[in-house]
């Protein structure tokens, strides 16, 4: 059976014998349960596998801070939407403005880029949650 958000099942029966599952596949069963208790049986079902592997893949920090701003059903797209991580959304908007070559290392002191309205601007495509930033456009 294929298993969907929108897939009607007995939840808990069936969040069981998928923990079981992956216990004989070497997850952990304390981080499942965790899992189970924070976002429920059916995301369990349908997005642990994915959520697991974008935590050993990054870590529980970067995944916690995607989860802020988009659902568990967008966690496989963490790898597409990840950007990194900085001070603030200025320092992602004047590091992603250097890298394009828009803004040199080499300008006169008196010149003043607001970094801040940057960073406005640039929020519509990104969002940033505890200095991780991400775009919303995967």
């Amino acid at each position: 059976m294929t298993i969907s958000p929108t897939t009607s099942f007995p939840t808990e029966a069936h969040a069981q014998e998928h923990l079981e599952g992956l216990l004989e596949d070497g997850h952990d069963k304390d981080e499942m349960q965790e899992f189970i208790e924070t976002h429920g049986a059916k995301d369990f079902v349908c997005y642990y596998e994915d959520y697991a592997r974008m935590v050993d893949e990054y870590d529980q920090e970067t995944v916690d801070a995607f989860l802020e701003v988009f659902d568990m059903m967008d966690v496989e797209h963490l790898n597409d939407a990840y950007y990194g991580r900085y001070d603030s959304g200025a320092e992602f908007a004047q590091n992603m403005v250097s890298d394009m070559g828009y803004v040199h290392d080499d300008l006169p002191y008196w010149i003043e880029i607001d970094w801040e309205k940057t960073w406005e601007n640039l929020s519509y495509d990104y969002s940033e949650s505890n200095g991780f930033i991400f775009t919303n456009n995967w």
